[in-house]
């Protein structure tokens, strides 16, 4: 599969240093890293409190699943952050004591919100493009293809916004990047589903 790039596109003295030591990219992505792990503290308390209402979301099991869809969708969308799919899937596994239901519906809604990096690349946006890993991931799917796609969503990892927007430059069928995407994510969400269950018992003896 090969990924065409127009150089004349950009000049290369519009593009702010990525890799010659300039403070710009370095300052930007340590700011987006403790965004990330703030955002986590804060979705993962989230999530820990709404565990004593798992009675009240069983009894609203149909606007509870519409609620996690909706939070799964923004979860892929928000770019390059750790999004609220994981936990709100665990949770919502441990409420209805139940994986496949929460796994089913919120990993739709991520891959649903990660079309937003797809659309990213399908027009060409420049701003991801210098990311220091775009360059990685660009290799890794010129070389693998779909299967990097599926190992990047079933592995917990910050490469994923990449992979959709490297997919969406090489005009990669919108399809085939949702199936891969959707069958990676859905190894990763059983995974944490089954975690959250697994805890429940030990989770709420602190409520």
């Amino acid at each position: 599969m090969q990924i065409e790039t127009d150089p004349s596109s950009a000049p290369a003295d519009s593009l702010p240093p990525a890799e010659t030591g300039g403070r710009g990219p370095a300052v930007v992505d340590k700011r987006v890293f403790w965004l990330q792990v703030a955002s986590l503290v804060v979705v993962t308390g989230v999530s820990l409190a709404a565990i004593p209402y798992a009675e009240e979301i069983r009894q609203n099991a149909g606007p509870a699943y519409l609620a996690l869809f909706l939070v799964s969708v923004q979860s892929g969308a928000l770019f390059m952050l750790p999004g609220f799919g994981w936990a709100s899937i665990a949770v919502f596994a441990v409420a209805f004591d139940n994986v496949w239901g929460p796994v089913l519906v919120g990993t739709t809604g991520q891959v649903a919100g990660e079309m937003v990096s797809y659309l990213l690349g399908v027009t060409g946006s420049k701003w991801i493009q210098r990311r220091k890993s775009y360059q990685r991931v660009e290799a890794w799917i010129k070389r693998w293809g779909l299967l990097v796609i599926f190992a990047i969503a079933a592995l917990p990892n910050p490469f994923f916004d990449l992979a959709g927007t490297v997919a969406g430059a090489a005009r990669l069928g919108w399809w085939k990047f949702f199936v891969a995407s959707w069958a990676g994510r859905l190894i990763k969400n059983i995974g944490f589903a089954a975690v959250g269950v697994q805890g429940a018992d030990f989770i709420r003896q602190f409520f």
